[in-house]
């Protein structure tokens, strides 16, 4: 990662070399870049498996392990290749949900997985707290929604705690 941007600054940042990727490989980026921590800038999928990142979202509960292999693999490369470049690599991945026809879908479950990865429930630094309110802002989610989404969030896990009592 550039030792002059935060994680806040990557994704509020504009690439000079674009890349277009799909949107679950866009939002496979964007959870790999949550999960790690300010000094390693993003990890790997070996680090943390695609269907552990997807684990929840339903959009992709279709994905069969074939599938996940494909898109681990595709990601890793990306990664691989952009290691260096995150300022390259971040701002393409919101650009190309922001392309969508359907951004909004997209970007909100790009948005809910870092809300989840990052484990909101929890007291979190206010590098992180910088970080989530910059991506909200990246992908365009207002405030009320992002409220909304983190509600969403909380009130399903609250059911699941009472499900398990």
């Amino acid at each position: 990662m550039s030792k002059t941007q935060s994680k806040s600054q990557l994704v509020k940042g504009t690439s000079q070399n674009p890349l277009d990727l799909k949107p679950e490989v866009a939002i496979s980026i964007l959870g790999l870049f949550s999960a790690a921590n300010e000094q390693e800038g993003i990890i790997y999928t070996k680090d943390y498996p695609i269907p552990d990142l997807f684990d929840g979202l339903q959009i992709f509960d279709e994905y069969t392990e074939e599938e996940f292999n494909a898109l681990s693999s595709t990601v890793d490369s990306y990664i691989d290749e952009n290691k260096n470049r995150l300022e390259d690599l971040i701002p393409s991945a919101i650009s190309s949900l922001l392309k969508l026809e359907d951004e909004g879908v997209y970007c909100e479950i790009a948005y809910v997985l870092a809300l989840l990865i990052m484990d909101i429930d929890e007291e979190l630094s206010e590098l992180d707290q910088d970080y989530l309110l910059a991506l909200q802002e990246a992908l365009k989610i207002p405030d009320e929604r992002a409220e909304e989404l983190i509600d969403e969030i909380f009130d399903e896990e609250y059911e699941e705690e009472e499900d398990e009592d």
